[in-house]
């Protein structure tokens, strides 16, 4: 993990729905730096859905097609970078990512996130999954979060809150 005092690259990781999104982007405004979603990422590049790359090849090529984005990710500046919830549980996406980056773990209430997730139900891991499923899901994926996490940003309650209290630990660093 990169704890520099210079860098300019923040990850922000965590379960589907725990907020990256809505932290990443006023976070990035704080900073001065680009905000960065790896899920718009790759529609960009690949000029298709994450349904559409799911049809197209399953998984695994939406996975491969990710560790691209993680590359191009981990080689950005001055940036914000909020990934999907299951690019960090792949090491080689994780290890790119951690290496030129500060990780913060956005580690929310499971019940919270199912609560955001079961109002997006056009997401492709979320179609056709029980609430037992997801939390499987979620259980499994934490280690991978802590693991990487250069900080870990617990149950926040606000973005206001979120925010600030990322931008205190960045400066301690």
């Amino acid at each position: 993990m990169n704890q520099s005092n210079s860098s300019s690259l923040i990850i922000l990781c965590g379960f589907m729905s725990c907020g990256k999104t809505s932290i990443g982007k006023p976070l990035a405004q704080r900073l001065g730096y680009t905000f960065v979603d790896t899920d718009d990422l790759l529609l960009d590049t690949y000029h298709m859905t994450i349904s559409e790359m799911f049809a197209k090849g399953g998984e695994s090529l939406f996975r491969d097609y990710e560790h691209e984005i993680a590359l191009k990710a981990a080689s950005m500046q001055n940036a914000v970078v909020s990934t999907g919830g299951g690019l960090m549980t792949f090491e080689r996406n994780a290890t790119a990512l951690a290496e030129k980056g500060i990780v913060i773990y956005i580690d929310q209430d499971f019940d919270v996130c199912y609560e955001r997730l079961i109002t997006q139900p056009d997401r492709p891991l979320n179609k056709n999954h029980t609430r037992e499923e997801l939390r499987a899901r979620y259980d499994t994926r934490v280690p991978s979060y802590q693991k990487y996490a250069s900080y870990t940003l617990t149950r926040p309650d606000s973005v206001e809150n979120a925010v600030e209290e990322i931008l205190t630990f960045l400066r301690s660093q």
